[in-house]
């Protein structure tokens, strides 16, 4: 009987240790209903809880309000299946039932009498979502923002040797074209940050180099390793200054990949902020007759947006008292943003990205930075400056302000669709094949916006996915003006025509290049287009017809321009006579990306793997999935 009754104590006391652990895991949470600042008003408006915690509702004294669940954010009615704490009442306190809180979820509630006011709030029910972080055992990404300043200090040395500047600059983006694809599959396709590295900058005020990659990043550093060499061999005849030219290439490469791997928003900014330093000279010295009036245009446009932008910036580091600026410390405190505040400083990231993207309507700098640009700037703005835009919304805005991010939803459909058909149209009307090639981008974007509007898994892939598309194919676009240019003269599609008989192997690389850029089956961007049409579809439904409608005029501006450029009579507008192949240095740059758009039209899982594991672990984070 003794042993029995041991036995029975040491299993009462192993079951207090299984089950204590888990009833101490229950947090008891208060929101205020009504306060002396503000009487008609739920303090937090949003809160965020663990399955199981408690929540209770306390009245300020002299406040008449009531309590009662409801569909949606949006919703003004009692749904009578959810929770209610009855009539209106001035003080006291009132638990919502613990079984609405014991399942993850979205609780939407109101005040009955006073919801035309807006009190409302939610409480999102979510496990506490785990950012996983792997530090590598070999810094990768401090090479990569290290060796493009190092080929930019070498080329200096050399500033004197007119061919030493270009060959530096091809051996110094062939290595970091090499770091960058080790970078992108020794990060896989796991879920979390990879590779990551943290050098301490300034411990009291919370800055440090805080560099990581996800699916959403190593794209996106897979891009600008691939554009580099491109864009030196394709400017490989560049005589003007060459070690200047190549040296403001480099540290665009440099600041580029910062841009892509840091997870601090500080350090974000400065490399934001470097990135537009040596675009504004290369139009400046480079482009063309109106190159100053572009570049100014350039500057005033990016660097205002970058300060509203850094203002959202500083607002989450003060509201999130974490005394960091990590994006993931940050996006950890969130709970603590009320609804009113996540939208006012969503809507000033949203306007410093959009510029960027960029979006109707704050993309007018984009064509006349374009047009005036020199070819190889042309290619690093459309091939990798412009993904700055959306990379940024995903991963510095919509994972830390979840429900600003929500309410602009319509915004960001709304700006998407006009911009995919007033790019489009604009795109049809143009008789400068560069000027095309911009608006054509506007349009491209809109697209990729599209899908990070859904707020879905495949939208969001979909959306990366055409970032990378867009961002090998637009250049070899680019690429196809500056071959006009440097053999007849000018780019002005009228004035063009008859080429196709002169260059046969050369307008077959064009033809390819154009088709995959209207989104040709078995090309990249078909791929990303239908994932953001299905997206869009599974969210909007027939909305879809705008967007789809947008294509159409999209085939219809690149076919009218490629067969009045190289098919058709002869032109008497230019010297058809000096027609002829593309140098090597114009035709393999131009080769090799229609390779990278065929092979990744066939085989996309190498990038939609990694990609949709990031997609899944921002919406997971926000509370979406």
């Amino acid at each position: 009987m003794v042993l029995v009754k041991y036995s029975y104590t040491f299993l009462l006391f192993f079951a207090l240790l299984f089950f204590i652990p888990n009833l101490a895991e229950a947090e008891d949470h208060t929101i205020l209903v009504g306060t002396e600042e503000n009487s008609i008003v739920f303090s937090p408006s949003l809160l965020k809880i663990s399955p199981g915690d408690n929540v209770t509702f306390v009245w300020t004294p002299g406040m008449a309000h009531n309590v009662a669940s409801v569909d949606d954010s949006s919703s003004d009615e009692y749904n009578n299946s959810g929770f209610r704490s009855g009539d209106v009442q001035e003080g006291g306190e009132w638990k919502i039932p613990s079984y609405f809180t014991d399942k993850e979820g979205n609780l939407y509630y109101v005040c009955e009498p006073h919801v035309g006011a807006g009190m409302r709030g939610q409480i999102i029910v979510q496990s506490a979502p785990e950012i996983a972080m792997e530090f590598g055992d070999f810094p990768w990404l401090s090479y990569l923002l290290v060796f493009p300043l190092i080929g930019a200090l070498w080329i200096f040395g050399f500033r004197n040797n007119p061919e030493a500047p270009r060959t530096i600059a091809l051996f110094t983006t062939l290595f970091t074209l090499g770091l960058s694809v080790i970078v992108f599959f020794k990060a896989g396709s796991g879920s979390g940050f990879r590779l990551m590295e943290e050098y301490v900058w300034a411990p009291k005020l919370g800055v440090s180099l805080l560099l990581g990659v996800d699916g959403l990043s190593t794209p996106m550093v897979l891009l600008t390793g691939i554009i580099g060499p491109l864009t030196i061999v394709f400017a490989w005849h560049e005589k003007e200054r060459p070690a200047l030219f190549f040296g403001l290439l480099l540290v665009m490469q440099t600041a580029l990949f910062g841009v892509f791997i840091t997870l601090d928003y500080f350090v974000f900014y400065v490399f934001w902020e470097i990135v537009l330093i040596p675009m504004f000279f290369l139009i400046a010295i480079w482009g063309g007759d109106n190159r100053r009036y572009a570049s100014i245009k350039f500057i005033i446009y990016t660097f205002t947006a970058s300060v509203v932008m850094l203002v959202g910036f500083m607002a989450l580091y003060f509201e999130s008292s974490v005394n960091s600026f990590s994006m993931i410390e940050i996006a950890k405190a969130n709970s603590e943003f009320s609804r009113d505040f996540q939208i006012w400083v969503f809507a000033a990231l949203f306007i410093g990205f959009a510029v960027k993207i960029p979006s109707v309507p704050w993309h007018t700098w984009l064509p006349d930075a374009h047009v005036e640009a020199p070819t190889a700037g042309s290619i690093i703005l459309a091939g990798v400056m412009l993904k700055m835009g959306l990379y940024g919304l995903m991963r510095a805005a919509i994972p830390v302000l979840p429900l600003g991010a929500e309410y602009f939803i319509p915004v960001m459909v709304i700006l998407a669709i006009v911009s995919i058909l007033y790019g489009a149209a604009l795109s049809l009307g143009q008789e400068d094949l560069k000027k095309l090639v911009a608006y054509s981008s506007v349009s491209h974007m809109g697209v990729a916006l599209l899908g990070v509007a859904t707020m879905t898994e495949l939208g969001f892939a979909g959306a990366v996915f055409m970032m990378f598309a867009h961002g090998i194919l637009s250049p070899a676009m680019f690429m196809i003006a500056g071959v006009m240019l440097h053999q007849v003269g000018t780019r002005d599609i009228p004035k063009l025509g008859g080429m196709a008989s002169y260059q046969p192997t050369t307008a077959g690389l064009f033809v390819v290049v154009f088709l995959g850029s209207l989104g040709l089956p078995g090309m990249a961007v078909f791929v990303a287009e239908l994932a953001v049409f299905i997206a869009f579809f599974q969210s909007h439904g027939y909305w879809l017809i705008l967007p789809i409608f947008g294509m159409v005029l999209t085939a219809g501006y690149h076919l009218w321009a490629l067969q009045r450029a190289l098919f058709g009579d002869d032109s008497e507008e230019i010297e058809i006579n000096k027609v002829h192949e593309a140098p090597w240095y114009e035709f393999y740059p131009i080769f090799a990306i229609i390779v990278l758009a065929v092979f990744f039209g066939i085989f996309p899982n190498y990038l939609m793997d990694p990609i949709t594991v990031a997609s899944y672990d921002i919406l997971a984070f926000m509370g979406e999935v």
